[in-house]
């Protein structure tokens, strides 16, 4: 009885020891996993900035650059190498003046071939024009051949007639030019009614083939005339602008190469980070400085075509306009994008490609420790805080490549 007793006892303190180990392991691996990951930073490689309270002014800084308020592109009507150039970039050109002259052995054979073809088709139906004439010649002296028989039979009829009515003539005689007389009747009523029959034909016959040779000359013009699209001509009066190419450069159908800027006036073109595009809108007004006077602008149009992470806006000047502009020019523009307001606000800095405004780390004394916040506008110096911070507090808005695997970081001085 008292060996069993040792037994049970024995075994409820290995037990016991198990469950202890057990719950030590769990708290350890609780406080291991609950552990905030911790990081060793320099203050010299860091930028701490203090969070304040005050104007916020929603604007957006551009760089502008002039461009003629109404241009014409030079496209490339026929493809092939450049060959010669006749102008530069900047010159003042007139409409129709040659630019440059493009060389495509190809399509210059398809031309020749196509145009002795068209010649050809001509020259054989104007053949065909002759040849009906011909028979309407032909015809129209068969028609008065027919009419001389028949006045000299009836001449030798009405003759006969007389002399046997007299009891002169021989009835023989007055017999045969009565038949005679009936014969080149008929057969100038035969010869009359082919010859209107064959008249029609013949004049519809000469429409089709004129109507013909009219389309087919028109053919030609127009062939000949793609021809000179080998020489590339200004499309209007103006200055050459955007023109850059070198003799041997292949050039496409359709391809601009070039504008002709009309001088009738200027605007104001600028690229504008994609963040944007859902901000700016026609009719948002803002300023430009030059030599001390500030000028009003106005967007009028954006060109909603993303490429590079930016998408383009056109302004025009409201009033007044800067004297001696040339196109090229470029100017600093601020847009007003909304009403000032008092809001709180942080320096802007590279911590925002790395957290896209969620989170920042939070400054105090030797420590800074990670936190969720909320961003709202942003201008180009600061971003408008929604929530997460108060006014006075200091967070670090230096890059966050090496930081933000760790939630809290020790500022070693």
């Amino acid at each position: 009885m008292d060996t069993k007793i040792v037994k049970n006892k024995s075994k409820l303190k290995f037990i016991s020891i198990i469950i202890a180990s057990a719950l030590a392991v769990s708290a350890f691996g609780w406080y291991f996993i609950n552990q905030k990951k911790t990081y060793n930073v320099k203050q010299e490689d860091i930028t701490i900035d203090e969070v304040t309270q005050g104007k916020f002014e929603d604007m957006l800084m551009l760089t502008a650059q002039t461009q003629s308020l109404n241009s014409s592109l030079v496209n490339v009507l026929e493809g092939g190498a450049v060959k010669e150039i006749f102008a530069e970039d900047g010159q003042m050109l007139t409409k129709g003046q040659p630019i440059a002259r493009v060389y495509n052995p190809n399509t210059e054979f398809n031309y020749l071939n196509q145009e002795t073809g068209i010649m050809q088709q001509i020259s054989q139906m104007r053949s065909s024009l002759l040849e009906l004439k011909n028979q309407e010649f032909s015809q129209d002296k068969e028609l008065l051949q027919s009419q001389n028989d028949y006045n000299t039979a009836l001449q030798t009829f009405n003759l006969q007639k007389r002399l046997y009515d007299a009891e002169i003539g021989r009835k023989t005689d007055y017999d045969v030019a009565l038949q005679n007389l009936n014969y080149q009747n008929q057969r100038k009523s035969i010869v009359e009614k082919g010859a209107s029959n064959e008249k029609s034909s013949r004049n519809s016959q000469f429409a089709a083939i004129n109507n013909s040779i009219n389309q087919m000359e028109k053919s030609l013009n127009i062939l000949r005339s793609n021809k000179n699209n080998f020489l590339i001509m200004a499309p209007a009066s103006g200055r050459l602008s955007s023109f850059n190419i070198s003799p041997g450069q292949n050039l496409t159908s359709g391809e601009s190469i070039g504008k002709i800027d009309l001088m009738g006036g200027y605007k104001l073109t600028a690229k504008v980070d994609e963040y944007y595009i859902n901000k700016l809108t026609n009719g948002i007004k803002g300023t430009l400085d030059n030599n001390g006077k500030e000028y009003e602008v106005i967007i009028t149009k954006i060109l909603p075509e993303v490429k590079d992470g930016q998408f383009s806006v056109e302004l025009n000047f409201i009033d007044a306009k800067i004297e001696n502009l040339k196109i090229g020019m470029t100017f600093g523009v601020k847009l007003k994008l909304s009403a000032d307001t008092q809001s709180m606000m942080i320096p802007k800095g590279n911590f925002y490609k790395d957290t896209n405004g969620k989170w920042i780390f939070v400054v105090k004394g030797n420590k800074a420790e990670k936190r969720n916040i909320s961003l709202g506008r942003e201008n180009p110096l600061y971003y408008e805080v929604v929530s997460g911070l108060k006014p006075g507090e200091s967070v670090i808005t230096s890059d966050y490549s090496e930081l933000k695997k760790y939630e809290i970081l020790d500022i070693k001085k």
